[in-house]
């Protein structure tokens, strides 16, 4: 493999690199390397405890996945259930996943905490023998649930656009963020959570790959102008039926795509729920799905 490989041009192995959400990096060489490494290992097996402390990927896969990704945030958090079949990643047919779930909400928010997993935030501060039963709570809330098969974390960082400073808030959602990795282990050696795996997603590779994608990329380099663009793409997709489907009379669903179809030209609606939270649980959900269904399209084709 790695022979033809090595007769790609760069561009072309970056393409598959960015296609199947791996690493995009390296000389052709390292690029070539990182496929071959990788096109065997789906990220979407799921793990089980089989001893103490030990998981080992599940004898039997299952039949259907169910991907609960997460934007993480204290006073926005936003999740997303998406549901697909395995054998739906097989097919020569567009990928069309359902969503379950979706939907933003404050861990400090007072209302309406039922089917929500914030009710425990009351009170709590952010010193870590504070915050550690809380994001237990949280984890246990997630798994049981949605009984998820993978859930996808967006991966946090200690600066933004650049900035010397470290902001404090920005230190108190990676604590949450490695918390909630930990306990989610945790419960996975218990059997609580019987079977699953948990990922840690770059955000700025789930942009990269749905804006390179649909040729967005000029001049969105900023999150600043990245953002209506997602926006504005979730709301298309919601529009047409395309990339992704909700039920209706799914009030778990429906209620948060009805904010997009209020949408004018701003990333808020009239009655001010921020809109790119939840376009970038989506999409980054939609990432994974669609990552390891590049994937099983190049395994057939260099197979």
């Amino acid at each position: 493999m790695l022979q033809r490989l090595s007769l790609l041009r760069n561009a072309e192995l970056k393409d598959i690199l960015q296609r199947c959400g791996w690493p995009v990096s390296g000389t052709k060489a390292v690029m070539a390397n990182e496929i071959q490494a990788r096109l065997r290992r789906s990220a979407l097996t799921t793990y089980r405890r089989s001893s103490p402390g030990v998981l080992e990927p599940a004898a039997n896969q299952p039949d259907e996945y169910r991907i609960l990704s997460l934007d993480m945030g204290i006073k926005n958090m936003a999740v997303c259930l998406l549901k697909v079949p395995r054998q739906e990643l097989l097919s020569s047919e567009p990928i069309v996943p359902e969503i379950l779930n979706w939907q933003r909400f404050s861990l400090f928010d007072n209302q309406d905490c039922e089917n929500k997993p914030d009710c425990a935030a009351q009170g709590v501060d952010f010193a870590s023998a504070s915050l550690a039963p809380f994001a237990t709570a949280l984890a246990r809330q997630f798994v049981v649930s949605h009984n998820p098969t993978i859930i996808a974390i967006e991966k946090q960082r200690y600066r933004t656009m650049g900035s010397a400073v470290v902001q404090e808030w920005t230190l108190r959602v990676n604590k949450l963020e490695a918390m909630l990795h930990a306990a989610l282990r945790v419960l996975q050696e218990e059997g609580v959570w019987e079977e699953g795996a948990t990922h840690s997603i770059c955000p700025q590779k789930t942009t990269g790959y749905w804006l390179g994608r649909y040729g967005l990329t000029d001049g969105a380099r900023k999150g600043v102008i990245t953002k209506p663009l997602k926006v504005k793409l979730v709301k298309s997709w919601l529009e047409s039926g395309h990339n992704v489907i909700y039920k209706k009379n799914n009030s778990l669903a429906a209620e948060a795509a009805s904010l997009f179809s209020k949408l004018s030209s701003q990333t808020k609606t009239k009655t001010g729920e921020k809109l790119d939270d939840l376009a970038d649980c989506l999409l980054q959900g939609l990432a994974v799905i669609h990552w390891e269904a590049s994937r099983l399209r190049l395994l057939e084709k260099w197979e």
